[in-house]
């Protein structure tokens, strides 16, 4: 390729913004095929997230749906922080989509939690815009106002930076924030709401949101008693919506088109309509989409009770139980294909201190910090990362050059030595001290192993800790 992966991303960021969906969709599958290729996972899923942005714009339910299996099991392997938030932005809006409220609602705090922490504000300004939806479908009112200026709040911030996507941001928080006032009756600020969306260039190539700001218009005359009006925006927001196959968003303006018909009794066009609307039901009834993210759920439950007995709850990572029930298998294949086996231990120098001055919060965040950094230095090794207890790591890990285990230790102990932990404004350094054991394809006894390089950690420590020792059989 042309351009960077890194490149890429922000290539399609602009595009979805500007509306070039059709090209922005090419670019991302191109894209997300070489990354994958490459073993390039970060960037690939930023990728499969832009793809299932993209479908969901298209209104393309099933398409999302399709691919967020894959996508779990990247961001379960691969994903840090940023991905498990982005994870459940998808979740939420499939659920949304499929009329599941209460793990929408669920899926979107979530989101919103990780957003705080990681101080994003565009994923800010998204999730607590959909809450402000959320909380309107939910009659909760004073709730999605509250989040609707939340989100205005952020998008004033990210407008210093990124203007361009405010601006489309600013569009969907005025579609909603209009529905809160037109339930509260405030009619005029609604309506002004709804204008800056119709008059905004950025609107006319993006569907969507202008679909949604002629279904305001409807909802705001047919509150009104304006019936003859609400029917004309209604019907104007369900062609545009079929110009691209919106099937929930048609299915919902739909609904409160028939609605107003009813009280109009225009028996013909109701017919109509009604004729329509159960078409419409019964494609996206043989879909089973409701079918498909309930069995996603069903996974996620039995995957999350499967692997809870293995894995550290803390720090993501492999627990001690990993040793009793897993490597003995893991070691036979090792021995099977006869590869070189190093048993590395590592620990953090003077954690102690962490835990006394700052407190344990702030140690566990320490912990975390160093298995994260362990899980991107192996990613594409064939290694298990296991927490022994406390702050000492276990990692085990096999390759046909004994040479190349070698140069892994020592790569991994200066990458370690570049950890920083951010806390209230001040930076600290992570040292850590490390011991590994390297076999001679002979012994793969991991009791012996582990013994050594125990041995050899306590060595690097006696040396003046911040340090490493290999010793090799």
């Amino acid at each position: 390729m042309e351009i960077t992966l890194d490149e890429l991303n922000k290539t399609i960021m602009v595009m979805r913004t500007k509306g070039l969906l059709s090209e922005a969709l090419v670019l991302a599958k191109q894209g997300l095929l070489v990354a994958l290729e490459n073993g390039n996972y970060g960037h690939g899923l930023d990728l499969y997230y832009q793809k299932i942005l993209i479908h969901h714009a298209f209104g393309d339910t099933l398409s999302m749906v399709n691919l967020i299996h894959e996508y779990e099991t990247y961001c379960q392997k691969y994903g840090t922080a940023k991905d498990i938030m982005h994870f459940y932005l998808v979740m939420s809006l499939i659920y949304d989509l499929v009329g599941v409220r209460e793990k929408t609602v669920d899926m979107t705090k979530k989101s919103i939690a990780y957003a705080t922490e990681l101080k994003d504000l565009v994923m800010l300004v998204r999730c607590h815009n959909n809450l402000c939806y959320l909380e309107v479908e939910n009659g909760r009112y004073a709730e999605a106002m509250q989040a609707g200026r939340l989100a205005r709040a952020y998008n004033k911030e990210l407008a210093k930076t990124q203007p361009e996507l405010a601006k489309l941001q600013g569009i969907r928080i005025n579609n909603n924030m209009a529905d809160v006032y037109i339930l509260e009756g405030a009619f005029d600020t609604g309506q002004t709401l709804l204008d800056r969306t119709l008059r905004s260039e950025l609107v006319q190539n993006h569907k969507r949101e202008k679909v949604a700001a002629l279904f305001g218009y409807g909802f705001l005359y047919e509150k009104q008693q304006k019936l003859e009006e609400a029917v004309a925006f209604y019907k104007q927001a369900i062609d545009l919506a079929k110009s691209y196959g919106d099937k929930p968003i048609l299915k919902k303006v739909m609904r409160m088109l028939l609605n107003v018909l009813y009280e109009l009794d225009r028996r013909d066009e109701i017919f109509e309509v009604q004729r329509d609307y159960i078409e419409l039901t019964e494609k996206m009834n043989a879909d089973n989409l409701l079918q498909q993210v309930m069995y996603i759920e069903f996974n996620q439950q039995k995957e999350k009770l499967e692997k809870k007995a293995l894995y550290d709850p803390l720090t993501g990572v492999l627990n001690r139980s990993f040793l009793e029930t897993e490597l003995t298998e893991w070691m036979r294949r090792a021995q099977h294909s006869q590869l070189f086996v190093g048993v590395i231990v590592l620990d953090i120098d003077y954690f102690k201190m962490f835990n006394d001055r700052y407190g344990h919060l702030f140690g566990d965040r320490v912990l975390q910090l160093l298995a994260t950094g362990l899980r991107d230095f192996l990613r594409k090794q064939d290694a298990e990362i296991i927490r022994y207890g406390g702050d000492e790591f276990i990692i085990c890990i096999h390759n046909k050059d004994r040479a190349y285990i070698n140069r892994l230790v020592m790569d991994l102990h200066a990458y370690m030595l570049t950890l920083v932990f951010e806390h209230e404004n001040e930076s600290y350094s992570i040292k850590v001290s490390m011991g590994a054991c390297i076999n001679d394809q002979k012994n793969y006894d991991f009791k012996y192993l582990f013994e050594q390089a125990d041995r050899s950690l306590y060595k690097a420590k006696n040396n003046g800790r911040m340090n490493y020792v290999i010793s090799g059989l």
